[in-house]
């Protein structure tokens, strides 16, 4: 079982991609270039922790 902090931490994480992927949806290219590596950064994060 996960403890505490590290829940946390991936709830931050996961509502950091869900909110990038939104402004990246929604908002023109330029706007959201930089969320983009770290979103990406934080993706690959989840998918090795999911793994």
């Amino acid at each position: 079982m996960t403890d505490s902090a590290e829940l946390l931490s991936l709830l931050v994480v996961v509502e950091f991609a869900v909110t990038a992927a939104i402004v990246a949806l929604l908002v023109p290219l330029d706007a959201a270039i930089p969320f983009l590596p770290l979103a990406i950064v934080f993706l690959v994060a989840l998918f090795l922790y999911r793994s």
